[in-house]
């Protein structure tokens, strides 16, 4: 199945933030977008809101405001992504540890992918409980080490299907000599030892400065660079205590031509050249417990020679002779590795090479791959689910005629004058007002599900749709078609296809109604339509017009077989298809004009009602052809796959894939459960069920052309996902196919019930 371009939602701290989680989400976004040309955005979680942020942040919310999680999460609903990614950090988001997160989760409609940056295996009640509800609330959960995979299991007890390992992201640079960029920095002659991030207690920088004075006693060229700036978490509560300590100890060993502070957020381009001029680089961590660093990840990626304190991701990262490990703050280890180091310079390529050969699997563009596969995923996971939990009320959804909800979508759309013609988001638009083209179809629509249901308001819609047929119908019998919602005329005649539709509605009133006035007032309102017609002509020149006329015409003669005009109109319409048929039919071409449009079922259907009046072979082999012909046409073997109403598809030229409508969908059920009735042949119930099932995600973009939530159908599929609205037309094809389901589901019953007597 083709599946479109997904768009996800990132939410995160973002660029300009000075955070690591800002720059990870910065460089993933921005190799994702690069790789995919997708219309991604980002919604960025700040205290400070009067940050200038860059174009592709859709939305920054407050971490301190819990009003603002709902907001963040109403405006992700409605927008057009189809994936959430939540990069997870304790200290991102506001409440105790980071909990104001939860509400946003909780009032999520899309699948959320939570990437997360701390995993705790000795937690608090507190930061246990968060993780768990945000991992709760997820669909997949990303981590960048087995060891997390591995803590997640044992002390969360996450499924190990719902883990995700991805690793940290690192960029795609070539692994380059060191003297050029120390040349062109100033460190010229140097031996350069690099530390770079925020700097916090837990860095242990003070334990590599305990180790340098033994370094450099024998190699004074050694030069210590300290780069970045303090955690702003840290500048807030603490001030600068920590860099201070820093700088007096530095002063105590008489260090300051040894060690240089470089206190700035550099830019990535920045970083690169100072990772490049440097010959060791070292992660002196304080605690075991950390399960990813971006530094360490970018120092193996550009192929350095990296020491580091045993924490968790750098037992992974440095595993295989990609790098040395010290004890946990042990200042005379350190300082007796990075002496044997320097006294044997000859062995720092290798261990060089073997880091950036490992880096290779960690550049953006397949971490990018990854978190794409991993979306694609998940949002076909949640789809199919809602699509199941859809199909348990209306796969074959007969049940949602006894649950009214086929007359809901009715009444949603009807006002006292009519039906309105469209809906902004299964609202009414007034601006559009009404038309007969709808309004007889509605009427056929209702009157065939009354058949299975003691409901009044069935009857109720019936006399205001058949009180505005009156109303637009002129002294000639033809109908006007458009009505303005204040009730003006707009046009002087509606066309034949108006005439055709108006007919099928009032001979469906006709045929299915038990209510006397409805029945007499439609049999007027008909009769006057077709007084003036030659009973040997069809009732128009244009196909579907005169299919729309032989379903009206075939469900009055049901009422009145004694109606002898109304029988030859049949005869009349039925062989001007079959002539148009001939006229057009060729080896490849099987159909009734040169084009394949719009509501094409309708036609082979209304030959099949004329073969159940005159028994006429040609008529019932023609349907059965030409409904073949659109079957081999629009279907694959799995779902349907419709002529699109952009240029539709003209003989020998290429078929208009998008916009599908519902329309095409609701005829194509009716007619396949009348091919059933006729041929006993139950492939075509299951090709009722299948071109149903298109409603609820079996098509060629693999999306509900359904609002779940609500519970209406949707107004096509387009090139970029279902369309959002809900006017008549969807409501009336959508109840056409249910009511046609629900008409064989009810002889099958009725059936068994007879052979069991």
């Amino acid at each position: 199945m083709h599946q479109k371009e997904l768009n996800p939602c990132f939410i995160s701290s973002y660029t300009p933030r000075k955070c690591g989680i800002a720059t990870f989400t910065h460089n993933l976004f921005t190799s994702y977008q690069n790789l995919y040309a997708t219309a991604g955005k980002i919604v960025a979680v700040d205290e400070l809101l009067d940050v200038e942020y860059p174009p592709e942040v859709d939305l920054v919310f407050n971490k301190n405001k819990v009003s603002d999680y709902l907001r963040a999460a109403e405006h992700i609903n409605s927008s057009n992504t189809q994936v959430v990614n939540l990069q997870h950090e304790f200290g991102l988001f506001g409440g105790p540890e980071g909990q104001h997160i939860i509400k946003l989760l909780e009032k999520s409609e899309k699948p959320i992918v939570t990437t997360i940056h701390t995993v705790l295996k000795s937690p608090s009640l507190g930061y246990y409980t968060s993780l768990v509800e945000v991992m709760h609330r997820s669909q997949r959960v990303v981590v960048m080490s087995n060891k997390a995979i591995e803590i997640l299991r044992e002390v969360y007890y996450v499924p190990m299907e719902k883990i995700a390992m991805i690793p940290h992201g690192v960029p795609d640079l070539p692994c380059m000599g060191t003297e050029s960029f120390k040349k062109d920095m100033g460190f010229t002659g140097r031996f350069v030892l690099l530390t770079f991030g925020l700097l916090s207690p837990g860095k242990g920088i003070e334990v590599a400065l305990e180790a340098l004075p033994e370094v450099v006693k024998n190699n004074p060229e050694v030069l210590y660079i300290i780069l970045g700036k303090t955690h702003p978490e840290i500048v807030r509560i603490h001030g600068e205590r920590y860099r201070e300590n820093l700088y007096n100890i530095v002063r105590k060993y008489s260090l300051d031509k040894n060690v240089m502070f470089i206190d700035k957020f550099v830019t990535n381009e920045d970083l690169y050249n100072f990772i490049n001029c440097s010959d060791i680089y070292i992660t002196p961590y304080l605690s075991p417990e950390q399960i990813t660093s971006g530094t360490l990840a970018y120092a193996v990626a550009l192929g350095k020679a990296v020491v580091s304190t045993p924490y968790w991701y750098a037992q992974e990262l440095l595993a295989d002779g990609r790098g040395c490990l010290v004890p946990f703050s042990d200042p005379k280890v350190l300082a007796g590795t990075l002496n044997k180091l320097l006294s044997n310079r000859d062995e720092l390529p290798k261990m060089r090479r073997a880091a950036y050969q490992y880096g290779r699997s960690m550049v953006w563009s397949k971490v990018s791959e990854q978190y794409r596969s991993l979306f694609r995923e998940v949002y076909k996971e949640h789809y199919l689910n809602k699509i199941y939990k859809i199909s348990t009320t209306h796969k074959n959804s007969f049940v949602s005629l006894d649950q009214r909800k086929i007359l809901d979508m009715f009444e949603r759309l009807t006002d006292e004058t009519g039906i309105f013609q469209h809906a902004k988001y299964g609202i009414p638009d007034l601006r559009h007002g009404y038309s007969a083209d709808d309004v007889g179809r509605a009427l056929g629509v209702i009157m065939r599900a009354a058949q299975f249901e003691n409901e009044p308001q069935y009857f109720n819609l019936a006399k205001k749709y058949l009180s505005f047929l009156l109303y637009v119908q002129k002294e000639d019998g033809l109908f006007h078609n458009f009505v303005g919602y204040d009730r003006r005329i707009l046009d002087e005649v509606g066309s034949d296809d108006t005439f055709g539709r108006v007919l099928l509605g009032l001979g469906g009133a006709v045929a299915w109604t038990q209510n006397p006035s409805i029945a007499a007032l439609a049999r007027e309102i008909f009769d006057r339509a077709i007084a003036d017609r030659q009973q040997d002509l069809p009732l128009s020149p244009h196909p579907k017009a005169t299919a729309y006329s032989i379903c009206g015409l075939y469900d009055y003669l049901k009422k009145f077989p004694e109606a002898s005009k109304v029988r030859e109109l049949i005869r009349a319409g039925a062989d001007y298809l079959i002539k148009l048929n001939q006229a057009n039919r060729t080896d490849k071409w099987d159909w009734f004009d040169p084009a394949v449009t719009y509501a094409n079922a309708k036609i082979p259907y209304a030959l099949m009602l004329a073969y159940n009046v005159f028994k006429e072979k040609s008529y019932l082999d023609t349907a059965l052809a030409t409904l073949k012909f659109l079957t081999d046409l629009q279907y694959n073997g799995t779902y349907f796959d419709i002529v699109g109403n952009q240029n539709w598809l003209v003989s020998g030229a290429k078929r208009a894939r998008f916009d599908q409508q519902p329309i095409e969908i609701g005829y194509l059920v009716e007619a396949y459960c009348e091919a059933l009735r006729r041929t006993k042949n139950k492939d075509y119930l299951e090709l009722a069920d299948r071109a149903f099932s298109w409603f609820f995600g079996n098509n060629c973009l693999g999306v509900p052309v359904y609002n779940i939530k609500y519970d209406y159908p949707l107004d096509g599929l387009t090139a970029s996902g279902a369309n959002d609205n809900s006017g008549a037309e969807s409501v009336i094809s959508f109840a056409l196919a249910v009511t046609s389901l629900k008409e064989i589901s009810v002889r099958k019953t009725l059936g068994r019930k007879l052979r069991v007597k």
